[in-house]
């Protein structure tokens, strides 16, 4: 039976323009990863039944807006299963017009949208990479 050390869950979001789409990143601004560019999330309360109750929690507590009165579209999942680490990504489709978080926790210094073309210029947080592929693959 495996046993789970780390739970988390987290959200990424996507917009759609006409050059193609970008990723909501976040430079976090202290550990893990500090300096480099993720999406909203973290680990799991105990009393969260599941990672999607978790991914709304954290995406409330790093943006300060509610997962579900965004104007987005569910796309699916991307999953990272290992030995002592669960962790589920909720991959969204976001309007164009979204904008970027105004405020934001102290775990990060600012919030951007990165087209993907361009992303390979920044240092990406754990996971990024698979989720956007992830991405790309569910949304066709």
């Amino acid at each position: 039976m495996k046993q789970i050390f780390y739970k988390g869950a987290g959200v990424a979001l996507f917009k759609k323009a006409s050059g193609g789409y970008s990723i909501l990143l976040g430079k976090r601004a202290n550990d893990p990863g500090n300096g480099k560019w993720s999406i909203f999330g973290g680990d799991s309360k105990s009393y969260e039944k599941t990672p999607f109750e978790t991914a709304k929690r954290e995406f409330k507590e790093e943006s300060f807006m509610d997962l579900e009165a965004i104007n987005g579209k569910l796309v699916g999942t991307c999953d990272f299963n290992f030995v002592f680490f669960k962790w589920t990504t909720f991959l969204y489709e976001v309007d164009e017009s979204f904008p970027v978080p105004s405020r934001f926790s102290d775990e990060f210094s600012e919030f951007r949208f990165i087209p993907l073309d361009e992303t390979q210029n920044y240092q990406l947080g754990f996971g990024v990479k698979r989720e956007i592929g992830m991405f790309l693959k569910l949304a066709k």
